[in-house]
């Protein structure tokens, strides 16, 4: 295995696609759990899973020295998580600004 200081960034991604997958199942099981759902949901658990994508497709293939084919299109991965995450913030501003206007 490669020797690489950019080890704990992979690791890292790793953990928040974990954290992404747990809050998702907690949020799920509490949503059935409510009686009165009224409210629809808003799918900002997958935040820290999108982000640790982005670590572990951008970084992981060039600390495993992978060929520049698999790192073209593990970039394009990349790009594509990042656009999500965008998409899943300015979707979680303007849920934030319908809740708060009620």
């Amino acid at each position: 295995m490669p020797e690489s200081t950019q080890w704990p960034l992979v690791w890292a991604g790793f953990l928040l696609i974990a954290v992404s997958v747990r809050l998702s199942v907690t949020v799920r099981s509490h949503r059935h759990r409510r009686l009165g759902v009224g409210q629809r949901p808003s799918h900002l658990e997958w935040l820290p899973g999108l982000a640790g994508l982005i670590a572990v497709a951008d970084e992981g293939p060039r600390i495993l020295r992978a060929d520049s084919a698999v790192q073209a299109v593990a970039g394009g991965l990349a790009r594509v998580a990042l656009a999500g995450v965008l998409g899943l913030l300015l979707y979680g501003g303007i849920v934030l600004v319908r809740r708060l206007r009620g």
